[in-house]
């Protein structure tokens, strides 16, 4: 597994469709992944810290894991068959791990609430990465 960083939400200028961009360190592998747009909105407002007057299912979830002494401890973008993307949510809850199957958008969506780290496996960047020829997110527009 390589450590990623959400870098940003990327819209095609084209069609609309919406991608989250994770980056393998500056100058490195992109990896986008294509979401749908309630997904990217509530990517957004976790990256943002957004408060709403309502939880978003996102926020929820994350309160109920708090509420049960459970940590998101990682995510795991793991696999990558016939262009389905697939993830792991970490949870830990008195040292004992659970790997809990996700959509890599929900995983995601948990992993900017709970600050915590996002993996890739090797065999995924090298299947769908793309060089970072810009640096960073320049490629893309949000």
């Amino acid at each position: 597994m390589v450590e990623v960083t959400l870098e940003d939400i990327a819209v095609s200028g084209e069609d609309g469709a919406r991608f989250l961009v994770l980056l393998k360190a500056p100058g490195g592998e992109l990896l986008p992944i294509v979401i749908d747009a309630l997904q990217a909105v509530s990517i957004a407002a976790g990256r943002q810290a957004e408060r709403p007057e309502r939880p978003l299912t996102h926020d929820l979830l994350l309160s109920m894991l708090g509420m049960l002494d459970t940590e998101v401890t990682k995510v795991e973008v793991t696999d990558l068959q016939g262009g389905t993307f697939y993830a792991m949510v970490v949870l830990e809850r008195h040292g004992v791990r659970f790997d809990v199957d996700a959509r890599p958008s929900d995983a995601l969506a948990l992993a900017v609430r709970a600050k915590c780290p996002i993996f890739v496996a090797e065999h995924v960047l090298a299947a769908s990465g793309l060089s970072d020829e810009f640096g960073g997110s320049g490629g893309f527009e949000a």
